[in-house]
């Protein structure tokens, strides 16, 4: 006889305890979708059911910065435009050895100036080992995750990434889950070594 197996009545109560947060939050879903996060993933929706909605940009900018400061091996971040609210976070972060991935989109946003693109150097001809950056075609949902916590910022109807309002979360199926987002688009972008002169091959 298998031990600990599963039955149907507790994969029905973990779907419904991730139906709930999106039942509680239903007008923030009203005129929010999740972009370009596959159907697979949608299929895993019991991973939210221990999210925590934010609703103001300074609650989703605190809890990014603390995801950032918390990290222990690695960050992943999936970006529409740079925070540039963070760069300070991020810069002291990998002064530490704490590895990081950005992913940008050809559609990315990037003002001429902006503090991260300065403090990561994102617009000079370097490649790291410890900081790794691509760029892939689109992207529309953004992330920020580590090992200990996430913040997911999906777009609203008309295509834009809110960046005021967030998804943040600290349990494993939820870091799971944007983990494996990330790999996903990750995995569709390819290295650069200079942000500006790649964002501009579209132009």
């Amino acid at each position: 006889m298998l031990q600990n197996s599963v039955t149907i009545n507790d994969v029905i109560s973990k779907k419904v305890k991730g139906i709930d947060f999106l039942t509680k939050n239903l007008s923030y879903f009203s005129d929010h979708n999740f972009g370009d996060v596959p159907d697979y993933l949608l299929a895993q929706i019991e991973t939210f059911a221990n999210c925590n909605l934010l609703d103001a940009i300074w609650s989703t900018h605190t809890s990014c910065k603390k995801i950032i400061e918390e990290a222990e091996n690695a960050i992943c971040c999936i970006f529409t435009q740079p925070p540039f609210l963070l760069a300070d976070a991020f810069f002291d972060k990998i002064k530490t050895g704490i590895k990081l991935k950005i992913l940008f989109g050809q559609n990315s946003d990037i003002p001429e100036c902006n503090d991260l693109v300065d403090k990561l150097q994102l617009d000079k001809p370097r490649l790291d080992n410890g900081f790794e950056k691509r760029i892939c075609d689109n992207v529309s949902t953004n992330i920020i995750v580590s090992d200990n916590g996430a913040c997911l910022m999906l777009p609203d109807y008309t295509g834009m990434t809110d960046m005021i309002m967030g998804i943040e979360g600290y349990d494993k199926p939820f870091l799971e889950w944007c983990d494996n987002f990330f790999e996903y688009k990750w995995n569709t972008g390819k290295q650069f070594a200079r942000l500006r002169k790649m964002l501009n091959t579209k132009q």
